[in-house]
């Protein structure tokens, strides 16, 4: 599949060639102005570059070269016209866009006959509004459930690029009021959202497609759209300079674009890279939530994976329907979970409201393809369903009288030989939570990827203590190293960090640990090993 992405070096648009590239069904071309920035993206990626000015050399570019699709990434939507989808059909190329405006994905329908015509699928919106949420919303109803209210927030973290085109296409509706939604207004109608492993976020009404796709398509009377910014002081702040627009004092804040998005940059270390989405449905009797969470700066990736989705299907020959339509109901929720799973992003969502059910597990996002190089049994132990698992457990205690002292202040378990071993997992929100139970003491950890934290990490905190851990598998041997420590929030410097050697393997069905804990100038703290089975 000829694939060429408009928009290619953009926050979106280089991510979704990332997804794509070095897929064998996919001849992947990045199409952007910026010469410097398509070299060096096609080269890190092994596709092709294409330097061009979409407004002025489309036609051009698809009369002399073979594409079979067009995926179109430069935004803002808002206001543009349908020149590329036209030029798509002329030349007899899928098109396919990312843009979540409603008036511009909903008017999609009027090229309908033209790409019935040149025997080609026009779809505008594969992004996370209103793909993703249709994809959820048909999930619930293919399941038997009655929907006729529905709410989301779209929450994505601090760290989050900003760019030009999106920064613009929010300030240029903040404060406009919103079509076939009476009294709701652009950046208006404040809600707050619980994302499980987030926290309560603040979301707006924003003027997306879903209120008038999901009512027209599914029968669904009320959908509240949203969007929010993680800093109440941003969120808060854009609501305030929206007054002026529904006073009808000024026009738009589109002008604003430059100094807001400075202003945004330097507050960029206050919040985190953590996002998600939160959508509840609600019918007679019933109500329902599903969440997705991204860690790790990986929140971006979200609104490319439904396109890259289509791109696929399209691709392997399994996608038939031709003709103009919305992104709804050409992609299941598998299709697009898939993406995160392929690219072994910390991507993570599930139904329910603590968490609980989010997959993959924490380790598989950590470890992403070097999970499948661990023991059978690790990977069973670390696949994130919860459960008991029990064994056996030798533990050698401190080194000497100090060490004893800390050690009983941290509820470390006394020397003990072959003693009965238990170990409790718990998930919520995205983390886990192990309590072991040995020689008559509990010790109780947490362990989470962590804010700002290098891909093959995670953190575990005992109480007030944090521990970064390097987490790497070789010969189906998975080693934890220590990489960071703080207290309270506070880093500590490397000469407190305690020595950790943790080493787990498998064999015979069951799951083999070694853990040994010491301090500079105390030494060992305590060391246990064993094994353990959840049959």
């Amino acid at each position: 599949m000829r694939t060429l992405v408009l928009g290619g070096t953009g926050v979106f648009g280089g991510r979704l060639c990332r997804l794509l590239a070095n897929d064998p069904l996919i001849d992947l071309t990045i199409g952007a102005r910026d010469g410097a920035r398509v070299e060096a993206l096609a080269a890190e990626l092994g596709a092709a570059g294409l330097v061009l000015d979409w407004r002025r050399d489309l036609d051009r570019v698809l009369a002399g070269r073979s594409f079979d699709v067009v995926i179109h990434v430069a935004g803002p939507f808002q206001g543009q016209d349908y020149a590329v989808a036209e030029a798509c059909i002329r030349h007899g190329v899928h098109y396919l866009d990312l843009s979540d405006d409603r008036a511009f994905v909903c008017g999609i329908v009027r090229l309908d006959a033209a790409a019935k015509a040149a025997d080609v699928l026009v779809c505008a919106g594969a992004s996370t509004a209103p793909a993703l949420t249709g994809a959820v919303l048909e999930r619930a109803l293919q399941e038997g459930m009655a929907v006729d209210r529905m709410s989301f927030g779209i929450v994505p973290g601090n760290d989050a690029p900003r760019g030009r085109a999106l920064v613009e296409a929010i300030l240029a509706s903040a404060g406009n009021p919103i079509p076939d939604q009476p009294g709701r207004r652009v950046w208006g109608s404040l809600r707050r959202f619980v994302v499980p492993g987030l926290g309560a976020r603040w979301a707006a009404a924003c003027d997306l497609p879903e209120p008038t796709l999901f009512r027209e398509r599914f029968g669904v009377a009320e959908t509240y759209a949203g969007a929010g910014l993680e800093l109440s002081a941003l969120h808060f702040g854009l609501w305030l300079l929206a007054w002026p627009v529904r006073l009808g004092l000024l026009k738009t804040l589109r002008p604003a674009a430059t100094p807001l998005a400075w202003i945004a940059d330097r507050l960029r270390a206050l919040g985190s890279d953590k996002g998600g989405l939160r959508i509840d449905l609600a019918g007679p009797g019933a109500s329902r939530c599903w969440s997705l969470i991204a860690e790790g700066g990986d929140g971006p990736y979200v609104p490319a994976m439904p396109a890259a989705a289509l791109v696929r299907r399209l691709a392997r020959g399994d996608l038939g329907r031709r003709g103009a339509m919305p992104c709804v109901g050409l992609l299941s929720l598998a299709d697009i979970e898939s993406e995160w799973l392929r690219a072994h992003l910390r991507i993570a969502s599930g139904w329910g409201e603590d968490g609980a059910s989010f997959r993959p597990s924490l380790y598989r996002r950590v470890l992403g393809r070097n999970y499948g190089g661990m023991s059978e049994p690790g990977q069973r132990l670390h696949d994130g369903v919860g459960g008991t698992w029990s064994g056996r457990c030798s533990v050698d205690g401190p080194a000497n009288l100090l060490g004893r002292i800390v050690a009983k202040l941290f509820a470390l378990p006394p020397a003990v030989r072959d003693a009965p071993i238990e170990v409790d997992f718990k998930v919520r929100e995205g983390r886990e939570t192990w309590i072991r139970r040995v020689g008559g003491r509990s010790m109780r950890s947490e362990q989470s990827i962590g804010r700002r934290r290098p891909a093959g990490w995670l953190v575990e905190h005992f109480g007030p203590f944090a521990f970064d851990l390097r987490v790497t598998v070789t010969e189906a041997r998975l080693e934890l190293a220590m990489a960071g420590m703080r207290f309270a929030g506070i880093p500590l410097p490397r000469l407190c960090w305690p020595h950790v050697s943790a080493v787990e393997t498998g064999e015979a069905g069951r799951f083999h640990f070694d853990v040994e804990i010491g301090l500079p100038g105390i030494g060992r703290l305590v060391r246990y090993r064993g094994s353990l089975t959840d049959r």
